[in-house]
């Protein structure tokens, strides 16, 4: 049969389809699926029994096991001072903490260091109050991380990574805003006040993580940039003492060739060093100024404060998402289940 053919029968068949009047089109359908209703109508009680064990261990779950959460957020917003000399300092601060980035805005690589192990350390070993205990402890002792770990060194790092990994993967969540780029900070814990108390926490630790690299980098330039200075101001005293000698040495040079050549490579050379000397001074003061001015500290939108109402969980709709999700699973299974158990059994009769 020519493929024009087949296409001619198969025009054929949907014409004479299209041709059935509405009643038969809904008898039709209702016929493809009579097998899966008789299916399902014959496992009723299987699939009740199953959704109603589901219901049951949800609100178990929901109701008696899971704890309540609350999320406090701290919103900071970016720098918006002299950027080039803000962007290379985080940039700088951002690759000490083992971060790369590129080209980004203050609030993004803000966002990285926030869970860096140098700023959460801050966060991890500072004394909270707290409903479940009577005295003030550190986040270690609040969610009661151990290690079996013997070696007193070791035991305190695997507390400290376990705790860390915990925060920075499930507790805390960090959101740029794409227009204004502010940076939200949100926090997850069991009780209202711990939550913005450490979202307060990690702005408040970032905040001296920033600074106190930033005085280190300062530091660094200022110390580099005197020591230059030393160094260009004696060149320059002993080009200044050459050309001195030079025309001590030869009072009129007018008339030498040689002599001027030499006159003008000596005051050159002072020049060039003078030049320098001057522009090493301008780069100090600036460093200087620099870091008054652009000190990048975090300029908060609003702290934190006790959230008071919980985040979660919510019980309601998660209990009839779970629903939905085993009604489907519990139709799904008896419907194939039910098919291939006939397979098998038109199949093992054939033998």
């Amino acid at each position: 049969m020519s493929e024009l053919q087949q296409n001619n029968i198969n025009q054929e068949i949907e014409e004479s389809e299209d041709n059935r009047t509405f009643e038969e089109k809904v008898r039709d359908g209702y016929l493809k699926i009579k097998p899966y209703t008789e299916i399902i109508f014959n496992k009723k009680k299987t699939i009740l029994a199953f959704n109603l064990v589901v219901l049951l261990l949800s609100i178990v779950f929901l109701f008696l096991i899971k704890k309540p959460y609350f999320n406090a957020t701290v919103s900071i917003l970016p720098e918006y001072g002299s950027k080039s000399g803000l962007m290379n300092q985080l940039s700088g601060l951002a690759a000490i903490a083992g971060i790369n980035v590129g080209e980004v805005a203050p609030t993004e690589i803000y966002q990285n260091l926030i869970k860096s192990e140098q700023v959460m350390s801050n966060v991890i070993y500072a004394k909270y109050k707290t409903e479940k205990f009577r005295d003030s402890v550190n986040l270690i002792q609040y969610f009661e991380t151990e290690s079996d770990e013997s070696n007193p060194e070791l035991k305190n790092r695997k507390e400290f990574l376990s705790l860390y990994k915990l925060l920075t993967e499930a507790k805390i969540s960090t959101e740029i805003d794409r227009l204004t780029k502010i940076l939200s900070v949100s926090v997850e814990m069991p009780e209202p006040q711990l939550a913005a108390d450490v979202a307060n926490k990690i702005a408040e630790s970032l905040d001296l993580y920033i600074r106190t690299q930033r005085k280190s980098f300062a530091t660094e330039q200022i110390f580099y940039l005197e020591k230059r200075i030393k160094e260009v101001s004696d060149s320059l005293v002993s080009a200044e003492e050459a050309l001195k000698r030079f025309r001590e040495q030869n009072r009129i040079v007018s008339q030498s060739p040689a002599l001027l050549l030499e006159q003008g490579r000596l005051m050159r050379n002072v020049e060039i060093l003078q030049t320098v000397y001057i522009e090493l001074n301008k780069q100090i003061e600036l460093a200087k100024i620099e870091q008054i001015r652009d000190a990048p500290v975090l300029n908060i939108k609003e702290y934190a404060k006790n959230p008071v109402q919980k985040a979660g969980p919510r019980r309601l709709s998660s209990i009839i998402q779970i629903m939905i999700f085993s009604l489907v699973l519990s139709l799904v299974y008896v419907i194939f289940s039910e098919r291939i158990r006939k397979a098998l059994t038109l199949v093992k009769s054939s033998k």
